[in-house]
């Protein structure tokens, strides 16, 4: 009888083991961001002087709100004249957000190609008060 008791104990423990785990892969699933959860562009690409003003938008694919931190280069064939970064908040699942980032450039600009690359960014950013 307790041999029984113990196979019955024992199914239970790992059933519900079995059930916990899933419950935490489904959560990360369903909350983290997806594969290809955003798509980034360039807008605008203009360069005067030493300063280029880059246009981009983010457009949230994920099916859950985030925030985006952009990384911006610009480059002269494959020479790096210069880059920056920003971020946008809260874009709703299937929103486009748009900003405008000015990036400082040195060397020579000829033929300028500005790059935006997006990464998910959720926690909070600016300045925050104590």
């Amino acid at each position: 009888m307790a041999d029984r008791r113990f196979r019955y104990w024992t199914v239970g423990l790992t059933g519900a083991g079995a059930l916990l785990v899933g419950t935490a892969v489904a959560l990360v699933l369903s909350t983290g961001p997806a594969p290809g959860g955003s798509a980034a562009t360039v807008t605008a690409c203009e360069v005067t002087g030493g300063l280029a003003q880059v246009g981009y938008a983010v457009t949230n694919r994920d099916g859950v709100e985030h925030g985006y931190r952009v990384l911006v280069t610009v480059v002269t064939g494959s020479t790096p004249l210069g880059w920056g970064q920003s971020q946008v908040n809260r874009i709703a699942p299937g929103q486009t957000a748009t900003a405008r980032v000015p990036v400082t450039v040195k060397g020579t600009v000829t033929h300028p190609t500005c790059t935006v690359h997006a990464e998910v960014n959720d926690g909070r950013s600016g300045h925050h008060g104590a």
